[in-house]
């Protein structure tokens, strides 16, 4: 049986959402045009970023939240409208407890599949759900599978939104990562300046993933700061800037 139009662009979408989590952290970007588009992929000093995507979740975010006080470390939260609508009060938590919140998606879908209206309008809701239930001006903007389009560049440029990638990720969403296997990931060959990916809600991932997630930090906040490089958020003036890596 013929697969229908529809059909044949849904697969087609998929497997683009499929390859950005495949390919390496320079999603669909060349350094030189990530450069040139100012999306921010590293930080300056001697230390690492860390950040969380997909949330808030209401058992996620509080397990890594624990984990983060307990080492006294903060980390930068790239939160997700819908959840945010659903759980307002974990958002608020986020910055109580001095983390930076930046703004992820309103639904956590590939932007290459949608028209700029609809990316406009999901940006929109997301940035408005976020700030009304934070009380924080959103800044930071990282899409669905770190894949950007020029509508949600163009959005970012007007609304005065960083564009940040990462440099590094933990694969903290797949079904057999294990605590150690997402510190090892995020550590081999670690450089001052990393900008880390990890996940505080499965959402969009495999189920109790975040469990995974939670138990590692406190190993990879001890290796962090073993090789002299102290784990903080990312925020814009920190940024040293796209493909510097």
């Amino acid at each position: 049986m013929r697969k229908t139009r529809a059909a044949r662009t849904a697969a087609a979408v998929a497997g683009v959402a499929l390859a950005a989590y495949e390919l390496p952290a320079l999603t669909f970007f060349s350094p030189a045009l990530r450069r040139r588009l100012a999306i921010v992929d590293r930080i300056v000093g001697d230390r690492v970023a860390l950040t969380f995507d997909d949330g808030p979740h209401h058992s996620g975010t509080p397990a890594v939240l624990a984990a983060l006080e307990a080492e006294r470390v903060s980390a930068t939260f790239f939160l997700v409208g819908e959840q945010v609508v659903r759980a307002p009060g974990m958002a608020a938590e986020i910055v109580a407890a001095g983390h930076e919140v930046g703004l992820h998606c309103h639904r956590h879908r590939l932007l290459l599949g949608l028209t700029p209206a609809q990316v406009a309008d999901d940006l929109s809701r997301a940035a408005e759900a976020i700030e009304s239930a934070t009380g924080r001006r959103v800044v930071l903007y990282r899409p669905p599978y770190g894949v950007f389009n020029l509508a949600a560049l163009r959005a970012a440029q007007r609304s005065g939104w960083q564009p940040t990638h990462w440099s590094r990720w933990g694969r903290d969403w797949e079904k057999l990562a294990t605590p150690d296997s997402i510190v090892l990931n995020l550590c081999r060959d670690l450089a001052a300046g990393e900008v880390m990916l990890l996940h505080d809600a499965d959402h969009y991932s495999a189920p109790g993933s975040w469990r995974k997630t939670a138990a590692c930090l406190p190993r990879l906040i001890q290796t962090l700061r073993r090789r002299g490089l102290e784990p903080g958020p990312l925020v814009p003036f920190a940024a040293a800037g796209a493909g510097t890596r």
